[in-house]
């Protein structure tokens, strides 16, 4: 009977013994704690805007598609951003963007885009909430019993909401002027609506890759397609206004800048043919294709 009670205590013990062994395991898995550990992260991007709107681009209509992107009207970026971690593949970032946008229909061939002659350029403030999801997490090195390395990289998708703060300007004689107060499109005379918000919300969707080195720094690429909720980072939305009375309202750079036009285009054998169609009521943007911008 004596031997039996000792085998049984014995038991219990080992079998207490597994229990806390196992949950001490789960505990200092290094897979998760390292997770864990930095789960908390602060970054700063430089890198690269682009465009997507009525200006500029592709020697065809304008939009907000990845075929009127146009490189030579790349601007630099700066963002700073705070990534929490709440589980091992999935993060919540916070992101404040400054960066600069611009057009010009300089860059075109397109006859009437050419003809219009407007240009711009927008800085741009933004703030914005991402999920991440990381499809690859780069695993622990060499040296953990515990764990092997199976990836090298961290991969990750993002989505997200914001809202971004824009002031389209254009040069006048040598001057940046904003363009915004000038009611280029008719905006405060008469019966046409009031100016356009200099606020947007944003939605942003991108794919990025990273490399951690020395612990806890990391450095990596990330390119993102931010799309807006305006027609107007750009100043061009709906169809030219009466030239006379934004004149006679807004003065003599509001006209101009209103309707810069060339009056001709130039065709394959080099020569100028008259172009008239920047007239009053004829199209200036198309309202029907909201602005975009790229981040790289």
């Amino acid at each position: 009977m004596r031997n039996k009670r000792y085998l049984y205590k014995l038991a219990v013990f080992f079998l207490f013994a597994l229990m806390v062994g196992n949950i001490a395991y789960g505990q200092y898995d290094p897979r998760r704690s390292r997770w864990m550990r930095q789960r908390h992260q602060i970054g700063v991007t430089i890198g690269l805007t682009a465009f997507l709107g009525e200006l500029g681009g592709a020697d065809a209509i304008g939009s907000s598609g990845l075929r009127d992107w146009n490189f030579n009207q790349n601007r630099f970026a700066l963002s700073l951003d705070y990534r929490y971690f709440l589980l091992r593949n999935l993060a919540l970032r916070t992101e404040f963007i400054y960066a600069y946008v611009s057009g010009s229909d300089a860059n075109t061939k397109e006859p009437f885009r050419r003809n219009r002659n407007l240009s711009f350029r927008a800085p741009i403030y933004e703030f914005s909430a991402l999920l991440e999801f990381f499809i690859l997490r780069e695993e622990p090195g060499r040296g953990n019993p515990f764990a092997r390395r199976r990836f090298t990289i961290d991969f990750y998708i993002f989505a997200g909401v914001g809202v971004t703060y824009f002031n389209p300007q254009a040069k006048f004689e040598g001057q940046w002027v904003d363009l915004q107060p000038l009611g280029t499109e008719g905006q405060g005379i008469d019966a046409q609506p009031d100016r356009y918000s200099k606020f947007t919300p944003v939605v942003p969707v991108g794919f990025g890759l990273a490399k951690k080195f020395m612990g806890f720094w990391s450095a990596g690429l990330e390119f993102s397609y931010r799309k807006t909720f305006t027609d107007y980072l750009d100043d061009v939305s709906t169809i030219y206004y009466d030239n006379n009375k934004i004149k006679a309202t807004y003065g003599d750079v509001a006209a101009y800048l209103a309707d810069p036009s060339l009056g001709y285009f130039i065709d394959g054998n080099g020569n100028q043919v008259p172009l008239n169609s920047t007239g009053e009521d004829l199209q200036r943007g198309d309202p029907n294709n909201l602005d975009a911008y790229l981040l790289g």
